[in-house]
């Protein structure tokens, strides 16, 4: 009982002094009339906070689209820019080409300079597939006044060589037997020992061409990586084009005379221009 009356008395004494408290900040917010604003306190500060978020959101927006619309202007650009890279590529292969097609004709100009008894310079358009592509079809003929066996030459890496000859004649167009085919003989001698015999070739454009009919004596003085040229006896060729060099000398045991391998002067395989000549004298077969 006693101590109820205690905790009772305790409760008084705590609780009043925290009711003068309240009472007095009561008093004191009326006379200065703070109780008056605060209201108006609270809406501005809720509403700024709002105001400041909407804010954010709203900016956070904008730059998202004004990126969006820089990447696309960005991407309108390096397509255009992309563009114009392809056509100054584009400009400069048609200018690297152009360059390596003059640089040729300069070649093939040189080379009617230097040839005698040029009658005209073709190109080859076709090959013949008749003949397993053995032969040439080149872009000049009878109206350019082009006959049958007339001996084509060309020039490639500095060197003026023989191709072949015209084997026929057509209007506009004419076919060239080459100097690998089985059906090709030339008249050549070697540039420096002057030993002379007869360049065929063996059916293959990869294939080495055959020299025979050299004597045994001739051939013990030549040596592999000589030059063999025509020597213009046979009145179709004229003299002094390249046709091969020595890759191997055979001597057979029971022959009189030696066979030669000649590695082909010209590449085949990468001609394009060629020069039809007259030989010394025209002849019809």
């Amino acid at each position: 009982m006693s101590r109820e009356r205690g905790k009772g008395k305790f409760r008084t004494i705590h609780v009043l002094p925290l009711s003068l408290l309240v009472i007095s900040l009561i008093i004191l917010s009326i006379s200065t009339k703070a109780i008056s604003t605060f209201p108006s306190f609270l809406a501005s500060t809720i509403g700024g906070g709002v105001q400041k978020a909407f804010a954010a959101v709203g900016g956070a927006v904008s730059k998202t689209i004004f990126s969006i619309r820089e990447l696309a202007v960005l991407k309108n650009q390096y397509e255009s820019l992309a563009g114009k890279m392809e056509s100054y590529s584009n400009l400069e292969r048609e200018f690297a080409d152009m360059k390596a097609e003059n640089l040729r004709l300069k070649e093939q100009l040189d080379l009617s300079s230097n040839l005698p008894r040029v009658v005209a310079s073709a190109k080859i358009v076709a090959k013949d597939p008749g003949n397993v592509y053995s032969t040439f079809v080149i872009d000049k003929g009878s109206s350019k006044g082009l006959r049958k066996n007339q001996a084509v030459a060309a020039f490639q890496n500095g060197i003026e060589g023989l191709v072949g000859r015209v084997l026929e004649v057509r209007g506009g167009t004419s076919v060239v037997l080459p100097l690998f085919d089985q059906r090709f003989f030339v008249s050549a001698r070697l540039s420096r020992t002057r030993a002379e015999g007869l360049v065929s070739g063996r059916g293959n454009p990869d294939a080495l061409l055959e020299m025979k009919h050299i004597s045994r004596l001739n051939a013990s003085e030549i040596q592999v990586g000589d030059l063999v040229i025509t020597s213009g006896l046979d009145s179709l060729y004229p003299e002094d084009l390249a046709i091969g060099r020595v890759k191997e000398v055979i001597l057979p045991e029971y022959s009189s005379s030696a066979t030669l391998l000649l590695e082909p002067s010209l590449d085949f395989a990468k001609l394009e221009y060629l020069f039809v000549l007259e030989g010394h004298r025209e002849l019809e077969r």
